[in-house]
């Protein structure tokens, strides 16, 4: 267990360097709907990507998924198995649910470090309880940001100031508004465009005091806008709408306008160009030499990082748009996947019913977090509106992305749960050694020792693990010790800013339509499942088992061990409580008082509990009396009873609880069956398969439509090997 703690600890201090060059993960789920209804399941393919290279990353075994309610409170929380990046998962949407606006959200462990997570509205629908329709505020709230280009504006110069406005449930907002002087002369109108954005240029020769005056129902909303500075530099960059070249503009006060700077160029691998500059020059950027998407330029003074300008070069990455032809009612469908060998793909054919907003991976990588609530259509991302989502975003950059010191490490190859022991008597001694096991008909076991500030690190077989688990302090009876174990699921989210939900005729007699068709869909899915994975109970070796039915049942697990086992010495006197293992092999100046493992149905027990226990429910009992090492933590051998019903009698696990969630078993491929005469096909869902690999550049789909008319999509979204996004919609009308 000492190697693998420093292992572990090894791998912190690389991917500590790694995050300090901005390499993060960053996850993607692909939804089969984002408008649901209870009773039915809502399906998700992960793909886990480097946000360096856009590439799938192998570094986190595990995904967190949760949904949560409007207030942001979890009502459901699942973990899926991922290999290289890719997982899939359901959650299936119980009558418990209430109707409203639900938020899904996906992270790994080591996304918590940096506090990031996946994010996607939809909305849940339960016909079976009463909903009275949300009520819109009838005063509409501005959220108004605005940012200097470059941040700052020296005195004397002309400011590129870019403007975006919302109102309270996030949509963009047109008001009538104006930039005003000074003494209240308007200067300019503001012209916002249909995403809210709106770009002045402020003249510092002549007004230094600039308002934004917003005019409202009742009155006018006046903001202050920025004012110049005495001593700085300013930096702004612009594109050559024939060349699609830039100029990167730098100006300063006249204090500094005799310094040198120097201009970095950086991309999401690192800094690709850099070039020595005076503080009042324009420098060519050739878009042809730079990185396509996103780019940061900053200038140096000094040494040091003066301004930063996000900027979006090049076209966005584009959304294929497919047209089918139309079908009939029981057709089957086939549909050829022209990717590249290596691509990993998820596929998802459902009825469009209006309401859905699913998210396309591939303006979900380019689009801020902060702006995909806009609800952009992908003909909408342009490179220009892009551009200005950068540069509102400008904060966000390479070193503010960077950290000094990782909390959570990553679940490389196993789960990890982590925590920290303390005392209130006493300093807590490094050579204190941990325990995690469960109660299962599984042997999952894991020890070490705690760091200097009493941390520590237990890794587990999430295919194993359950809630019986335990975590427990070795060779402390008198309970010196505390362990207090860091929670597996992130602790709080803020409430949703959404719209209210608001039902009219037609889309309730379509829910009507919708609750009745799904009672009737899952009888006639065809489902392919991944089995999950089992195995027998573990025998260590060297171990001795006695089944008890080989033997004559002695009345009381006090006498079973008197009789039979003769490894392990107990006293006759009912009111003594202790095992001693009579190790073999141990020289005779061996004096350590070390602890016995004494396990009851696979986690940790006391003699107590297990002397206490019937022994008709006992099927056998394992004893090792030999030195037991789980890495640099010894136990004087083991004593293991296995009952028959696997459960731990009427006892709980010696230790501080764990609430480990499983992990889903299995990954499903949900898809229409043959049609036939009997069959009434009522389901609007007719294909998912979320894990799609190719091994060669064609892939086929087949399914069958349904008895339910109306236009379908075929969503798919996908990684290549390079790490290009793959997103492709089609739609298709069945008659």
């Amino acid at each position: 267990m000492k190697r693998i703690l420093t292992y572990l600890l090894l791998l912190c201090i690389s991917l500590t360097g790694y995050a300090q060059q901005n390499i993060e993960e960053r996850v993607y789920l692909h939804l089969n709907a984002t408008d649901l209804i209870v009773g039915e399941a809502l399906y998700f393919s992960s793909y886990t990507t480097s946000q360096v290279t856009g590439q799938l990353s192998g570094l986190s075994s595990l995904l967190y998924v949760e949904l949560l309610d409007e207030e942001g409170n979890p009502v459901h929380q699942t973990k899926i198995a991922q290999k290289q990046g890719r997982g899939a998962g359901k959650i299936f949407l119980s009558t418990d649910l209430v109707t409203g606006r639900y938020q899904l959200v996906a992270y790994t462990r080591w996304m918590r470090n940096f506090n990031s997570y996946y994010s996607q509205s939809v909305t849940i629908v339960n016909p079976y309880k009463t909903y009275q329709n949300g009520v819109y505020e009838e005063e509409v709230i501005y959220d108004v940001n605005f940012e200097v280009e470059g941040g700052f504006w020296p005195q004397g110069k002309e400011a590129n100031v870019l403007l975006h406005i919302k109102d309270q449930y996030g949509r963009a907002q047109q008001p009538k508004a104006r930039i005003l002087a000074k003494g209240g002369e308007k200067v300019v109108d503001v012209e916002w465009d249909a995403y809210g954005f709106a770009e002045v240029t402020l003249d510092a020769m002549s007004v230094v005091d600039y308002q934004l005056a917003i005019e409202t129902e009742s009155a006018f909303r006046f903001i202050d806008l920025p004012k110049p500075c005495n001593s700085c530099t300013g930096l702004s960059v612009e594109r050559d709408p024939l060349t699609g070249d830039y100029q990167v503009q730098v100006t300063s006060t006249s204090d500094l306008s005799n310094q040198l700077g120097y201009l970095e160029i950086w991309d999401q691998t690192g800094k690709i160009q850099g070039m020595p500059t005076t503080l009042n020059t324009n420098t060519l950027l050739v878009s042809a030499d730079l990185t396509a998407g996103k780019l940061t330029v900053k200038l140096l003074v000094g040494g040091a990082v003066q301004n930063t300008r996000v900027f979006w070069n090049g076209k966005r990455e584009a959304i294929s748009q497919v047209v089918l032809p139309q079908m009939s009612k029981k057709e089957k469908v086939t549909r050829v996947l022209d990717y590249p060998v290596g691509s990993t793909l998820s596929v998802s054919v459902k009825k469009v019913y209006g309401y859905d907003q699913p998210e396309s991976s591939a303006a979900y990588r380019i689009v801020p977090m902060k702006y995909r609530g806009l609800s952009l259509s992908s003909d909408a991302l342009s490179g220009d509106l892009l551009d200005r989502m950068m540069w509102l975003s400008r904060s966000v950059d390479i070193e503010s992305d960077s950290i000094q010191m990782v909390k959570y490490l990553p679940e490389y190859r196993s789960g990890v749960v982590q925590g920290v022991v303390t005392s209130s008597s006493k300093l807590v001694d490094k050579n204190v050694n941990v325990a995690l096991s469960f109660q299962s008909s599984d042997m999952e076991i894991d020890a070490t020792s705690v760091s200097d500030s009493g941390v520590f690190f237990l890794k587990y077989n999430p295919g194993f693990a359950n809630e019986k688990g335990v975590v427990r302090v070795l060779n402390d009876p008198t309970g010196d010790y505390q362990a207090t174990i860091y929670q597996e699921y992130n602790e709080a989210y803020a409430p949703l800013s959404v719209m209210p939900l608001v039902f009219d005729t037609i889309r309730i007699e379509q829910v009507a339509q919708r609750s009745i068709a799904n009672q009737i869909e899952n009888a006639y899915y065809v489902v392919d499942t991944v089995p999950s994975a089992t195995r027998p109970y573990p025998v260590v070796d060297e171990m001795i088992s006695y089944v008890l039915a080989d033997y004559t049942r002695f009345p009381s697990m006090r006498d079973t061990f008197i009789e039979l086992v003769y490894q392990v010495g107990v006293s006759k006197n009912e009111n003594k409580f202790a095992f001693n293992m009579r190790i073999v092999d141990l020289p005779f100046s061996d004096k350590l008082d070390v602890e016995t493992m004494v396990l009851l149905d696979g986690a940790f027990s006391t003699a107590e509990d297990v002397l206490k226990l019937s022994p008709y429910l006992v099927e056998r009992i394992d004893v090792m009396n030999k030195r037991f090492f789980i890495g640099d933590v010894m136990f004087d051998g083991i004593i293991s009873i296995v009952t028959y019903e696997q459960d731990g009698g009427d006892t709980e696990p010696v230790g501080e609880s764990l609430s480990l969630s499983e992990v889903q078993p299995e990954s499903e491929i949900v898809t229409t069956a043959l049609p036939t005469e009997k069959a009434p096909m009522f389901n609007d869902m007719l294909y998912w398969n979320p894990l799609i690999y190719t091994d060669s550049s064609n892939a086929t789909v087949e399914f069958f439509t349904s008895n339910v008319t109306g236009i379908f999509e075929i969503q798919i979204e996908g990684v290549d090997k390079a790490g290009n996004t793959i997103s492709e919609t089609s739609r298709f009308e069945v008659k």
